[in-house]
């Protein structure tokens, strides 16, 4: 068998790491997750409204102005302005 001139069978795979492994961190601290309690204002896309009941990360809202309560995940509810 030959050597062919393009580098044979694995030519394309580097041999070396092409990137440094990212230093370690030895603490990490805790992200803090703002979560509405019972009875918080927050507001959704669909309006301002009051925190009903919680289920898991499901949230009942009661909107302002409106004869709904909706069902909203956490990553939909924010802190009204």
């Amino acid at each position: 068998m030959t050597n062919s001139p393009r580098g044979g069978f694995n030519s394309f795979r580097k041999s070396v790491r092409q990137v440094g492994a990212l230093p370690r961190t030895t603490k990490k601290s805790p992200v803090e997750v703002w979560r509405p309690k019972l009875n918080d204002r927050v507001q959704i896309p669909n309006g301002i409204g009051i925190v009903v009941e919680i289920s898991g990360d499901m949230y009942l809202i009661d909107l302002e102005n409106q004869l709904a309560k909706v069902w909203e995940r956490l990553t939909s509810i924010k802190l009204p302005k």
